[in-house]
């Protein structure tokens, strides 16, 4: 297991599970991955966590996506509807 995948599993299990607290190991492997692997690049840090987060959370539905799904339903409602007033005009036509 690399320093980033440590860093990972003791965040998920202090920050996102947990009390919500850095550990001293967090903080060291924190600093080592900052300084080592990012060359002090904050931005690549700040994505190294975020990505974290998406990956171990469940993400809440956006209201454009509560409205998408609602027009998909809408749409099969309305289908469905053309389709039994096709039916009986059928039936009505051919009595």
């Amino acid at each position: 297991m690399d320093i980033k995948e440590r860093y990972e599993e003791l965040y998920v299990e202090h920050i996102i599970n947990g009390d919500g607290r850095s550990t001293p190991e967090m903080s060291e492997l924190f600093n080592r991955i900052l300084n080592d692997e990012f060359n002090d690049d904050h931005n690549k840090m700040d994505d190294l966590i975020q990505s974290i987060v998406d990956r171990n959370t469940v993400r809440e539905p956006t209201e454009i996506d509560k409205l998408r799904q609602e027009n998909e339903e809408l749409k099969q409602r309305q289908e469905m509807a053309e389709e039994a007033i096709l039916s009986l005009s059928d039936m009505l036509l051919s009595s």
